[in-house]
């Protein structure tokens, strides 16, 4: 028999071509159940179902009357009661499955980013701070380490002489404690590396396979997500991290950008420059096609690293 179904969170309703309620199955008056049976797929036997607005528009004309005459609620304001609830805990639901790990990502790698440049920042201070006591001192992060354990030149290994300025107790101490402070930044650095890199290869595993992991999560965050990135051509692809320039460009204020981040690939820099433009063009065409099988699918490819390489190789 054919029939006109539409679905509503009071129930789901059923007519035939003339108007009349054929069937119906109201749902639970509990709210959050409610939701539950609406986003369930609905079963029905002994009706061939034809999809169209009429059943929707019927229903939604008379849907208060149904309610109340079939029992489900008492009065039209019990009815707003259950829908302004039933509404609420909807969005709700639909909100948490709306925001996936790719933002944890997201935000994961803008502070890898701001601890990059924080410590880069806390380093050169140190540089020029401790240069002024021990200017013959190359400082780096070994250094930093030297710092905090001897404090003053005087007690470094091998000390002779130096012309920089000397140091009183205090301002060892505070030199000391912000060598130690300048370790403690490098040490959340390494450790927010590692669980950038560890989720960017859960959440796009071909795509972070041709890619540095870390570079890999640049891109995730720039296009706003895995999605987003999926749905990028590989010309955009290319050009992320770029758009400053591109807009320059476009009100001819500048040349057109080549790349983007993509730059920072170490293949891209190790070509000739004659050739930098096809491989960036082949890395970003691979890419585009790894983002949209890990969004789409979620398999992964063994063979897109490989056909990569053999790509690369035929340039060169």
């Amino acid at each position: 028999m054919k029939a006109f179904a539409a679905k509503h969170p009071v129930g789901l309703f059923v007519f035939s071509d003339n108007k009349e309620l054929l069937h119906y199955r109201l749902s639970s008056k509990n709210p959050s159940k409610a939701v539950e049976e609406f986003l369930m797929q609905p079963q029905l036997t002994g009706y061939e179902l034809i999809e169209n607005n009429f059943a929707r528009q019927l229903l939604r004309k008379n849907i208060r009357d149904y309610a109340i005459s079939l029992g489900f609620c008492q009065s039209d304001s019990d009815f707003n009661g259950f829908l302004s609830a039933f509404a609420s805990i909807l969005a709700r639901r639909r909100m948490k499955g709306s925001v996936g790990r790719d933002k944890l990502l997201i935000q994961a790698s803008n502070a890898l980013e701001n601890l990059n440049d924080s410590v880069s920042l806390y380093l050169e201070r140190l540089k020029e701070w401790y240069s002024l006591h021990y200017p013959e001192l190359d400082i780096g992060q070994k250094e930093v380490e030297e710092i905090i354990a001897y404090g003053k030149r005087e007690n470094f290994p091998g000390f002779r002489e130096s012309t920089g300025v000397e140091l009183t107790e205090k301002d060892e101490s505070v030199l000391k404690d912000y060598a130690a402070m300048l370790r403690t930044m490098a040490e959340a650095k390494s450790k927010m590396e590692r669980y950038v890199k560890e989720t960017v290869k859960e959440i796009a595993p071909n795509f972070s396979s041709l890619l540095d992991p870390v570079l890999a999560a640049r891109f995730v965050s720039l296009a706003g997500g895995l999605e987003k990135l999926a749905r990028l051509p590989a010309s955009s692809i290319q050009l992320l991290g770029a758009e400053k320039a591109l807009f320059r460009h476009l009100k001819k204020q500048g040349k057109s950008p080549k790349y983007g981040i993509l730059f920072m690939d170490s293949r891209i820099q190790a070509a000739v420059p004659e050739k930098k433009g096809k491989v960036a063009r082949t890395v970003s065409s691979k890419l585009m096609l790894a983002a949209r099988i890990d969004f789409y699918s979620g398999r992964f490819e063994e063979k897109l690293k490989k056909e990569l390489e053999e790509e690369l190789k035929a340039i060169q």
